[in-house]
């Protein structure tokens, strides 16, 4: 597992030589009297906790529309087929997270799958909205 695993009394020591390395890995804090301090920057807490959520939801199913049942409104706007494939990377993805330590490629995929299923309402709504044009080509004039 790639972590960084410094002393508590280190981290104090030297954090802003330590802090870096959490936008790429977790950072576990050792500490001689207790459990260890395992440190995550937001970004990656929340891509971790937002998987447990849509991956406790796709277990349970449900009548509900699909952003309220995974816990992420955008989901909604997936194609069907899509949001399996985004469920499938998203199951491996979070846990090679947990086993590598390393959260920075889960958050990118949630955030690519997010600009997907804005693209794909996008481009469902093109044209439906006024002062948006089609795109089609314009003539141009000969050089």
């Amino acid at each position: 597992m790639d972590v960084t695993k410094p002393t508590l009394t280190e981290f104090l020591q030297h954090s802003g030589r330590i802090l870096p390395e959490l936008e790429q890995k977790q950072v576990v804090l050792r500490r001689r009297a207790g459990s260890d301090i395992v440190v995550l920057s937001g970004e990656h807490w929340q891509a971790l906790s937002l998987s447990l959520v849509v991956l406790a939801g796709a277990c349970r199913g449900g009548e509900e529309a699909p952003g309220q049942v995974f816990g992420l409104p955008w989901m909604a706007l997936l194609l069907p087929e899509d949001r399996q494939a985004f469920l499938s990377e998203l199951s491996l993805a979070a846990v090679a997270a947990l086993e590598s330590g390393r959260f920075r490629e889960l958050a990118e995929l949630m955030s690519q799958w997010r600009a997907t299923a804005l693209a794909t309402w996008d481009e469902a709504n093109r044209g439906t909205q006024p002062g948006h044009p089609e795109d089609a080509p314009l003539p141009l004039a000969r050089p």
